[in-house]
């Protein structure tokens, strides 16, 4: 192995790996890389290692974990001292690579490549919405291109991302309701005729009326979205999902109401929401922020408990945080975003957990590439269909 990078300083292949070379330097690496098949294969390794482990990401304690048991394996007792380690994690992940590699070698596994190159056609999803109106039409707004005028005066304005509606401030004389259907694979940002703001997540379809009424604010959710309402205290804002209610007079939650789960989530993070069911409206729990309601669809109760938001909200801000998640579930997210279907070959591996903190917006094939080099499961791609081995 020595003689395979004697003549380069590895800083430059860690520098290309996480995007900080200079031109200088990019130019020393293509030489090198264009000597011999041995170096393309170890660049290859290299490339390898930063994107493996039992975790998505490489946190300093992973680090450290995976640091000491190649250590005992190789014989070697503390050659380096934990402070480096968890101070400097870039440093650290070289010296893990330069010791795993030394002492194993280990063999190329040409199945994660095959699965990124049929994975590659996949792309993650985008802005996509289709608008019903109280008549029945429907309006698609990927376009971008729309601006619709509703027949009682509201302004509904669309910029292919966005859906809003300007009041005219007038009481309504009739009740209009629209509905924003959200597909597999999409995404889109909605502003209420009150000002309230809502995030929908793909697969998500919301029914709203173009402008609200004097005593309430009623919308109707399937799917996911995150609220963040506009407050006023004399006017409640009311979701009905199913036979959950979560009614608020201003703050911001998130709600995960799919009909293929078994159970309704409700994260507050701002303000104070009161969920209760529609079979029992008088039973209510209160939420702070930090806590979570589970609504469970088949024993009719509800549960409370405190939780990291930030896992249940980071699709909003482009990130999908897992945490101690079972692959179901996380198959289960992934395949609405990238719109794909998913089906397990072994019923338990439905049951493996993986962390990870991964970008919404990622290749596909660098997902999956990610999970397969666990060596927990493999992936048989055909289109669209994710079988899991």
């Amino acid at each position: 192995m020595e003689e395979m990078y004697q003549d380069i300083d590895f800083e430059i292949i860690w520098k290309k790996i996480h995007g900080q070379i200079t031109d200088d330097e990019e130019i020393l690496l293509s030489q090198w890389l264009n000597k011999s098949t041995s170096h393309r294969k170890y660049y290859e390794n290299a490339i390898r290692y930063y994107s493996s482990g039992t975790q998505f990401t490489n946190s300093a304690a992973e680090l450290k974990k995976a640091l000491k048991k190649i250590n005992h394996k190789a014989g070697i007792h503390n050659p380096y001292r934990n402070t480096q380690i968890i101070a400097i994690v870039s440093v650290a992940a070289s010296i893990l690579f330069f010791i795993y590699f030394q002492f194993f070698k280990p063999e190329i596994n040409p199945n994660p490549i095959l699965t990124e190159q049929k994975a590659q056609s996949i792309v993650p999803g985008s802005n996509k919405a289709v608008l019903i109106l109280a008549d029945g039409s429907e309006h698609d707004l990927s376009s971008g291109d729309n601006s619709i005028i509703a027949a009682d005066g509201t302004e509904i304005k669309n910029t292919g991302n966005k859906l809003e509606y300007i009041s005219t401030n007038s009481q309504p004389t009739e009740m209009k309701y629209n509905t924003l259907k959200i597909p597999r694979g999409g995404e889109y940002f909605l502003i209420l005729a009150d000002s309230t703001k809502v995030w929908l997540n793909s697969e998500t379809t919301l029914r709203f009326p173009v402008q609200f009424a004097a005593d309430v604010r009623n919308v109707e959710l399937n799917g996911e979205a995150y609220f963040e309402v506009s407050k006023n205290e004399k006017v409640p804002f009311i979701v009905t999902s199913g036979n959950q209610q979560v009614k608020v007079l201003g703050t911001q939650f998130n709600l995960s109401s799919y009909a293929d789960n078994q159970s309704v989530y409700t994260t507050l993070v701002e303000g104070k929401v009161e969920v209760s069911l529609n079979t029992n409206p008088e039973s209510k729990l209160v939420l702070k922020p930090n806590e979570q309601s589970c609504f469970s669809k088949e024993e009719a109760n509800i549960l409370k408990r405190t939780v990291d938001v930030a896992q249940y909200i980071a699709w909003k801000d482009g990130r999908f945080v897992f945490q101690d998640q079972m692959l179901e579930d996380i198959m289960k997210t992934l395949s609405k975003w990238y719109d794909v279907q998913v089906v397990f070959a072994n019923e338990d591996d439905k049951k493996l957990r993986f962390t990870g903190n991964l970008e919404r917006y990622a290749d596909f094939s660098n997902i999956l590439g990610k999970i397969e080099r666990t060596n927990e499961v493999e992936f048989e791609i055909t289109n669209k269909l994710i079988t899991i081995k």
